[in-house]
């Protein structure tokens, strides 16, 4: 039975946040780079006529099963076709996949340059992305989500993480 373009995008946010988790304990010896590749990749597809991200599923699963061994235990059952993923505003959350992606891109350039610790509190932030989009904040608005979350980050190392995406939370760029 294939699986909707919204079941889809939720796999994949819950796939997201799970990876920043892992990214930020450090514990597992996981391929970051190729993770978080394989999380775009899979991500740009969202809404796409050509190349639904619904069909890439089993993409994802393979990239994710021969890079990241270790990893794959924990998301497993993001895959399984009877894994009953939250009802969200898949709209909205479509709307910030670009977002996810710039986020991801930022976090591989840290680990490329070797600020991991930079790296980690980008995943810090990251990970709660997901659960913004799943409506677990609803008592915050998208700028105060925006401020609290992504706001921290320029304080500790004087330099923007996710400024360029202001505009999906409501607020005006600083550009």
């Amino acid at each position: 039975m294939p699986i909707s373009e919204k079941n889809a995008l939720g796999r994949v946010l819950l796939i997201a946040k799970a990876a920043y988790s892992e990214l930020l304990k450090g514990e597992l010896p996981l391929n970051e780079l190729a993770l978080l590749d394989s999380l775009s990749a899979a991500l740009s597809h969202c809404n796409s006529a050509e190349k639904p991200l619904a069909k890439l599923m089993g993409t994802l699963k393979r990239e994710i099963k021969s890079k990241n061994k270790q990893f794959y235990p924990l998301v497993k059952r993001y895959f399984s076709a009877a894994y009953p993923v939250l009802d969200y505003d898949f709209e909205k959350a479509a709307k910030h996949v670009p977002a996810m992606i710039y986020g991801n891109d930022r976090i591989c350039a840290e680990l490329v340059s070797g600020e991991g610790a930079k790296a980690r509190s980008m995943c810090d932030a990251m990970k709660s992305y997901p659960s913004f989009l799943f409506g677990e904040f609803e008592a915050l608005s998208d700028g105060q989500f925006y401020a609290l979350v992504f706001g921290y980050y320029p304080k500790l190392y004087g330099e923007p993480f996710m400024e360029e995406m202001r505009g999906l939370f409501g607020l005006e760029n600083n550009s």
